[in-house]
């Protein structure tokens, strides 16, 4: 069947002392910005998945996610008031329900269903700024939990 990943998320009131992935610039671009970017939220803010291998890189998470939604989920909806962006709820994730532009219907992503065909592995959450160095890495504003998907490659 179609995996599912459940997602709850609430960073309406993000403490500075929170679990990140602290992927500044090593060279220094944006020092003024990073780590001092605002946390409120943003209609434009996002959840990525990224293989759990990307954590080691310099700087942590330098590529595009495997496969994403912007906390909205189901819009794009970077253009949206600020009033409207969406800092607490619960997503469900699926290639059933994965927008186009954060799945396998592009050249930079893939659904998860691909993920697996691939070996599946170790994957972790991060809820990240739309803006970043490049990007990415994007400016992170906190690592989630590590989930295993299953390996469907046989």
């Amino acid at each position: 069947g179609d995996t599912t990943i459940t997602v709850k998320f609430d960073y309406t009131d993000l403490p500075r002392d929170r679990e990140w992935a602290e992927n500044c610039d090593p060279n220094g671009v944006g020092e003024d910005e990073c780590p001092n970017f605002p946390l409120d939220p943003l209609p434009s803010d996002w959840i990525g998945f990224y293989p759990c291998t990307e954590k080691a890189t310099d700087p942590p998470f330098k590529v595009e996610p495997d496969f994403w939604a912007y906390t909205c989920y189901d819009s794009i909806c970077r253009d949206l008031p600020i009033q409207d962006a969406v800092s607490a709820d619960t997503v469900v994730f699926s290639d059933a329900t994965l927008p186009p532009f954060g799945g396998g219907g592009t050249a930079l992503h893939k659904y998860i269903a691909d993920a697996e065909a691939e070996g599946g592995g170790c994957y972790v959450v991060l809820l990240n700024k739309f803006e970043g160095f490049s990007p990415p890495p994007y400016y992170n504003l906190c690592e989630g939990n590590e989930i295993m998907l299953p390996d469907k490659s046989g």
